[in-house]
């Protein structure tokens, strides 16, 4: 191409003024670049990704920092399909950072494909659930509409879906949710048609988020329009019958093909149908069965391949009728209970080929013959194999699980191993009976309530029922509780609490009554299932409520917390009754009072969690209420009564076990807290989810390498939160690094900021940076920007430092001592009463602090000492600390230094996870 030529024709219209900084022509495009060298730049490579003249100037325009559209201004372009292009951009007037999608400018006298975008936006904001990308304007700039809508900051589940391979659980707990939001869309009578990796997006707290309805079809509806987007859609993703082009004969068993298609692709790391090119896959996808998935991915569970497989049929109608039914059974293998699907017989897969296949059928049936032998002898061991495996699960059998020992994380193996001799005597009258125990190097197992644990466990000792539970120290006394849980359907069938003198034996009536417990077990209807309990999962109405409660809890923000006690009240309307609705009403409130100090609300929520313990006191979710409530108290001793009590009940979990993880912390024992935070890490939804606190630990132990390690994996398994990178910084300020801090900080805040403006925890640690450094001027200022935003946590974090002790401290420092003590003993006054309610050390260390910097030199080193007592541990806060400047060379300030290192070397560190 004559690129000269053709630059020399725009130049005749360019300003004569304007130079190209590379080849100095005059300059159409603007400034610094004239037509010649952009169409050399944009169309010497035949491999490149702008396909148009009006996409490579969409380039050059969006490096002007200042382009708008509408109300919004755009900073950078994130994606490009054939149809828009889509940016990240910021609201002007609220400053929210949102994506706009706009038609691109060669798309304007396409009718079709404002048609198709416009169907996009309706059928999107029509829509509202918790996983459905949220639609905020609709609108026409320059004669072409764009909407805006939720910025997804976790990218797609494409870019996603390398993270959680090899993690089965966390795909199917993902794609349950996305199941969910489809059905809700199936219930407003639209049809998505285009679901794909790619059109699945992840917000900040990775929950997905169904967007891209530009193929949306509305059920009742049939248009020209639709008619022709039918063969549109993504090969490996879009059904059989939409690829043969039916899309008025298009239900939602096409999307649901489309969901098992993801599914597949998570767990197997490929798409059920590769090929060549898009034809070849199609072609496939039309004429043969999707492959197993086990015989891609052996290791998987045999339930997940029939998930799959229901949903892969060619045949609609061999479907899941509805993605609520999909959604079910995924969270039914979620809790280890029996999905409800099942494998497809040889029979029917028989038939179905005969009915592809009528020419053969005549050839076939002349084979019937000699195939009923085969066929006849293939069932008679069909027969005996059921036979056997009925036979092996009639077998008496109990396996032992490791006991969790509450008071030190730790296993109990004493206890099991003297349970299992007693129960092999009791159980021996019943008959042949096997009692084993099941050894393992995994701390999770023991004590567990985990359903894939237990499920596991089964699998391994082959045994009907599995015997866990837990022992502690209480009152001087040993206290044992005892779970039977039935090793086919997961279900506890028996459990107990004995409290008995430390020292003696299990007395005899308690392995009696557990022995009758397990013999009455061993019938064969054991597995049968007593359904919901609590009435309001009973009610389907206030089901509906409790649910969305749940839902909108897990998004963790101050508006949502409102909106799920919003349903909890109309559930409690309902059924006033309910534990479960009361409990959950008790853990909004509380989670809402952690952003937003509210002492109501706080009230009113142990009140509702006091409730449902009186309902249902055996309900590990009511005891696990009443301790987030006494956490947020801080009454740290009995929020960890309660989640032992919660464990006691129904087992450990993820929530709990990072719950007491965090009030040992607060306690002062942060070795105990690891093996906590680690039960909890093995749990998790979302992986990277305790890796910061893990690091939190080994910084208080002092082993910077193990903190520093952590911190670095939270950063890259979540790198939307701010655990991970201000651990890190903090970890560089108490080893004296303040330039380090200061550069690791500013690395981050802004991309944090971006995303989470709500958050004022890295406030604090820039504060403390600067007053560490002895930068009192900028420590001033920061911490006064924060007492005018009022905003107060419930308790100093990174070292204890309080924003009203280093004012004060700060404005002695600058020469008003007399404005400093006032604020200084106000805080002291306050903090006193406190002190005696709260729990913990950092009390007693912020109530030191305040005392040396009003010059009571006694009384610092007293409240200290007390710190300590009570598990402080963080010397090198004390000695960074400006607020002990005034005793920080005085004999009693390095004695409290040196008792704190002993204790640090007396402290048994936790052996690495592969040690």
């Amino acid at each position: 191409m004559d690129f000269c030529g053709l630059a020399d024709s725009f130049a005749r219209l360019a300003d004569p003024t304007a130079k190209c900084k590379h080849c100095g022509s005059a300059s159409w495009v603007r400034q610094d670049l004239c037509m010649n060298c952009l169409l050399h730049s944009g169309l010497a490579d035949d491999e490149g990704e702008v396909d148009s003249l009006d996409a490579l100037l969409g380039e050059v325009q969006m490096r002007d920092t200042d382009w708008r559209l509408g109300n919004y201004l755009m900073l950078e372009e994130i994606g490009r399909g054939g149809m828009g292009v889509i940016y990240r951009a910021r609201q002007k007037h609220s400053k929210r950072i949102v994506a706009v999608k706009r038609v691109l400018n060669y798309h304007a006298d396409s009718q079709e494909t404002l048609a198709r975008f416009r169907r996009e936006a309706e059928a999107a904001a029509s829509l509202d659930h918790p996983n459905i990308l949220p639609i905020y304007e609709v609108g026409v700039n320059d004669g072409l509409p764009f909407f805006s809508m939720k910025f997804a900051s976790g990218g797609s589940l494409l870019q996603f879906a390398r993270a959680i391979r090899g993690e089965p659980r966390e795909c199917v707990a993902l794609m349950a949710k996305v199941a969910r939001a489809v059905a809700y869309a199936h219930t407003q009578g639209i049809l998505h048609r285009d679901l794909k990796p790619g059109n699945v997006l992840l917000d900040s707290r990775g929950e997905p988020l169904v967007s891209d309805f530009g193929l949306a079809k509305w059920l009742d509806t049939t248009s020209n329009l639709t008619r022709t987007l039918t063969i549109f859609g993504t090969p490996g993703y879009i059904a059989p019958e939409q690829i043969r082009g039916r899309g008025e004969e298009l239900a939602p068993t096409a999307d649901i093909y489309s969901l098992g298609a993801i599914l597949f692709d998570l767990l197997a790391a490929r798409p059920p149908f590769l090929g060549d090119h898009a034809l070849a896959v199609i072609k496939q996808a039309e004429e043969e069965t999707a492959p197993k998935l086990r015989s891609l991915a052996p290791k998987l569970d045999r339930d997940l391949e029939t998930i799959c497989a229901r949903c892969l049929e060619r045949d609609p109608k061999a479907r899941y009728q509805s993605a609520s039914d999909l959604a079910r059974d995924l969270e039914l293998w979620l809790e280890g209970r029996p999905i409800v699907a099942r494998p497809v017989l040889w029979p029917t897969q028989l038939w179905r080929w005969f009915q592809r296949n009528p020419k053969l059928a005549g050839s076939i049936a002349a084979c019937l013959v000699l195939a009923g032998v085969a066929l006849t002898w293939e069932i008679q061991n069909r027969q005996l194999g059921a036979t056997v495996r009925e036979h092996a699960l009639a077998t008496n059998s109990v396996a032992l699980l490791p006991f969790l020992n509450l008071d030190t994380g730790e296993t109990n193996e004493d206890l099991e191993a003297t349970l299992a001799n007693k129960l092999r005597t009791s159980l021996a009258d019943v008959g042949p009976v096997t009692v084993s125990t099941l050894d393992s190097d995994d701390l999770w197992l023991a004590g567990t309530g985990n359903q894939q644990d237990i499920k596991e466990a089964s699998q391994k000792s082959r045994a009907r029922l599995l015997l866990t539970g837990t022992t502690r120290t209480q009152n001087g006394k040993q206290r044992i509780s005892l779970r039977l849980i039935s090793a086919e359907s997961g279900r506890m069938v028996w459990k107990k609490r004995i409290e008995i003198p430390a020292g003696s034996g299990l007395p005899a009536s308690a392995t009696n009554e557990l022995s009758s417990a397990a013999h009455t077990s061993f019938s064969p209807d054991d597995s049968k299932s007593n359904g919901d309990k609590d009435p309001a999962m009973r009610n389907h109405a206030a089901r509906d409520f409790v649910i969305s409660s749940r839902q909108l809890m897990l998004r963790m923000t101050v508006g949502d917390f409102d909106r799920a006690l919003q349903c909890l009240r109309r559930a409690l309307e309902l059924e006033p009754r309910s534990a479960l609705a009361h409990a959950y009403f008790a853990i909004a409130a509380a989670g809402r009072t952690h952003f937003q100090p509210d002492p109501v609300l706080l009230a009113q929520a142990e009140e509702e969690a006091r409730k449902a313990v009186a309902l249902n006191p055996d309900s590990a979710t009511s005891c696990r209420a009443l301790a987030g409530v006494f956490y947020q108290e801080q009454r740290l001793s009995q929020a960890l009564e309660e989640e032992f009590n919660a464990i006691e009940a129904e087992g450990a979990e993820e929530r709990g076990a990072s719950l007491i993880g965090d009030i040992l912390i607060r306690l002062g024992h942060p070795a105990r807290a690891i093996s906590w935070f680690r039960m909890a890490k093995h749990w998790a939804t979302l992986p990277g989810d305790t890796d910061a606190s893990i690091g939190d630990c080994w910084a208080l132990l002092c082993d910077d390498q193990r903190a520093e390690d952590a911190y670095h994996r939270s950063m890259e398994l979540r790198p939307e939160l701010a655990d991970g990178w201000s651990g890190l910084s903090h970890l560089r300020l108490l080893q004296g690094d303040f330039s380090a801090a200061r550069a690791v900080f500013s690395e981050n805040i802004a991309r944090f900021k971006s995303y989470n403006d709500s958050n004022h925890d890295p406030d604090i640690l820039n504060a403390e940076i600067a007053f560490y450094s002895r930068n009192y001027p900028e420590a001033e200022r920061l911490y006064s920007e924060m007492a005018q935003k009022q905003y107060t946590p419930q308790e100093p974090l990174f070292g204890a430092v309080g924003c009203r002790s280093a004012l004060g401290r700060l404005k002695q420092v600058s020469g008003d001592a007399k404005g400093g003590d006032e604020i200084l003993l106000k805080e002291l006054e306050r903090l006193t009463s406190r002190t005696l309610l709260e729990e913990g050390p950092a009390g007693f260390y912020e109530q030191a602090a305040i005392e040396a910097s009003l010059g009571k030199t006694d009384a610092a080193l007293k409240s200290l000492n007390g710190a300590i007592k009570n598990g402080w541990l963080d010397a090198r806060s004390m000695q960074l600390d400006p607020r002990f400047d005034k005793i920080a060379n005085l004999p009693g300030f390095k004695s409290c230094v040196a008792a704190i290192r002993a204790r640090l070397n007396e402290i048994k560190r936790p052996p690495l996870p592969n040690q």
